[in-house]
């Protein structure tokens, strides 16, 4: 029944319905979210990533199949919209802390917590974190924040980057080594 109703919304989207198409998203936002959080720098980035994604998805609604779920074709469109914006992201991340150390200040520009000790903190995790998985290729990320953070398990995983649950778990293994390595060096 459910997959009955999955597919009459997206029949009705891809006729024009854009509330039949906020309907299929709606249930998935903060799964979406997630995922384009971890390719991005600080939320804003991810909100970002997650709007172009949202608009590319339903541009490219009418090529949908309906041959996978609809939310396996809509993770994939947010893994690749974020790898995307990743590369900008990732410019305009370093030139921004260019000029922070130019100007010398400490305040970090993506942060929004309380108090500047909370700032500073964050501030110095997310960096941390962002140089830990800068470490991975973008196929062990993708991995890395599908199992890791998103609970997929293997097989869904795959399905998501097209590629075998074998291939999953390689990939998750050399990112957790590659982890483990950066923390290690980082906590001597």
């Amino acid at each position: 029944m459910l997959r009955e109703t999955e597919e009459e919304l997206v029949r009705a989207a891809q006729a024009g319905n854009i509330t039949a198409f906020e309907r299929l998203v709606r249930g998935m936002e903060q799964q979406m979210l997630a995922v384009a959080a971890g390719f991005a720098h600080c939320p804003d980035d991810a909100n970002d990533i997650y709007q172009d994604a949202m608009l590319a998805a339903y541009r490219a609604l009418p090529n949908f199949k309906l041959e996978s779920k609809f939310s396996t074709w809509l993770y994939k469109i947010v893994v690749n919209t974020s790898l995307s914006n990743r590369r900008k992201l990732k410019r305009a991340w370093q030139k921004m802390t260019a000029l922070q150390n130019e100007v010398g200040q400490g305040e970090q520009y993506c942060e929004n917590t309380d108090t500047p000790e909370a700032r500073i903190l964050d501030g110095e995790l997310n960096t941390q974190i962002n140089q830990a998985l800068a470490k991975l290729t973008d196929t062990e990320r993708i991995a890395f924040v599908l199992c890791h953070q998103q609970g997929f398990k293997i097989r869904e995983a795959a399905e998501v980057m097209s590629c075998s649950g074998n291939s999953v778990k390689v990939l998750l293994f050399r990112a957790r080594n590659k982890l483990k390595v950066f923390w290690r060096n980082i906590t001597s």
